[in-house]
């Protein structure tokens, strides 16, 4: 197996190359925009010729999103919001028409997780955790959905994941949102086609992310935690490595592009080859 340990900075990216113009002239929101994916697809979609509103509820890393892009020369502003809030996701809209005049393409990608079986789980945990992955996805798309429909095009795009494909222990609350991603996604698919709006997810597989690597290696030796990463590797069970994350973004930038113009209402895995059976 390939070690993720001495993968390199959140920022440095590897494989993010030269940008070719995918999203030249368009204008994308990307929720959960400073860490993680999120980051990765804020700076790649503006590498790509975006205009971006990058929100987050907090600034967790630095540089923040849109001083990073800004210092790629790319263009990008960012919005701070909680996207469980109807009035926060409203802002946001309103953010991407006062700042760059439009909005073409809407990410929803902020999210959370929590272990545990359901008669391990407090109620308030299993509402906040449906909040921020599966309610913020409504809230999002209902704020942009009516500029859209008024231009007669669109692309959305939901953050879901493989454990929205399949199941996995101990993880009932996030299987559950994923999966209810996933659905909405397809329900939202079959009612906004006919309007020109075309709505998608992607379904990572493990990634290495700021949040996952210090859920793996919190507290323990650098043994145990390499011996952590390998097993959550694992899971991308063809690969046998953790994702990066901006090769996440790259199945984000393919969705919002105009080379997916006939690709709606999918669930696209980006997982190593994990749900290749499911």
């Amino acid at each position: 197996m390939t070690s993720t340990t001495s993968s390199p900075g959140i920022d440095e990216h590897p494989g993010l190359g030269p940008g070719r113009g995918r999203l030249e002239g368009k204008v994308a929101i990307i929720t959960g925009a400073n860490s993680g994916i999120g980051r990765a697809t804020a700076r790649l979609f503006a590498r790509e010729g975006a205009k971006v509103v990058c929100v987050d509820l907090v600034e967790v890393i630095t540089p923040r999103i849109d001083a990073l892009i800004q210092s790629d020369g790319g263009e990008a502003v960012f919005f701070q919001a909680d996207v469980t809030s109807a009035e926060s996701c409203q802002g946001m809209v309103a953010q991407a028409l006062e700042s760059f005049g439009g909005l073409d393409i809407l990410l929803n990608n902020a999210g959370t997780g929590i272990r545990g079986r359901v008669d391990q789980l407090d109620e308030a945990d299993w509402k906040r955790l449906l909040d921020i992955n599966l309610s913020s996805v409504f809230l999002g798309s209902k704020a942009a959905l009516p500029h859209m429909m008024a231009q007669g095009r669109g692309s959305i795009i939901n953050t879901a994941s493989t454990f929205g494909l399949l199941a996995t222990e101990s993880y009932s609350a996030y299987c559950a949102s994923k999966g209810g991603v996933v659905l909405l996604t397809r329900s939202m698919a079959i009612d906004y086609g006919p309007m020109g709006i075309r709505v998608n997810c992607v379904c990572p597989g493990a990634t290495a992310t700021p949040r996952l690597l210090r859920n793996l290696t919190q507290g323990k030796s650098p043994e145990d935690a390499e011996a952590s990463i390998q097993a959550a590797a694992g899971i991308n069970r063809c690969l046998l490595r953790l994702a990066r994350p901006e090769e996440i973004a790259y199945g984000m930038l393919f969705l919002a592009s105009d080379e997916a113009s006939f690709v709606t209402g999918h669930a696209l895995a980006v997982d190593g080859g994990q749900t290749i059976d499911a």
